[in-house]
């Protein structure tokens, strides 16, 4: 390589020689035959759309969940307190009080998401 001359230099820069890239084939066979999985297909008479493939499908667990209810698990990883104010993951038992979610000041500051404007917010624009 360094016995070249800038011309011979210049000119693999230009145009490089192919098959120099060094390819664990073994791994790229795996990734395209071995682990890869096959994606849900529509049921006979459904009509398909653009899109369809990324909605939740019925059995998800984000067909479950709905825009303003808190899980318990969500609760516990924000640091909100449950409707008793006890919290099984607080070692010390240190009585918690009930809070509102952090983005709920927000939300009375600035309304509700525009998106769902028929939403029942606790708090916001429903009782308590």
């Amino acid at each position: 390589e360094d016995e070249k001359k800038d011309k011979a230099k210049a000119r693999d820069r230009l145009r490089p020689k192919m098959g120099k890239i060094d390819i664990d084939y073994q791994v790229l066979h795996d990734a395209f035959f071995k682990h890869q999985k096959k994606p849900r297909l529509s049921r006979f008479g459904e009509v398909y759309y653009e899109g369809k493939e990324f909605e939740a499908a019925s059995g998800d667990l984000l067909h479950e969940k709905r825009p303003g209810v808190l899980s318990a698990d969500l609760k516990r990883a924000l640091g909100m307190a449950s409707a008793d104010g006890e919290d099984p993951a607080n070692p010390a038992k240190v009585p918690l009080l009930p809070m509102p979610p952090p983005w709920l000041v927000n939300m009375q500051r600035y309304g509700p998401p525009p998106s769902y404007p028929g939403l029942k917010i606790p708090g916001l624009n429903a009782p308590i």
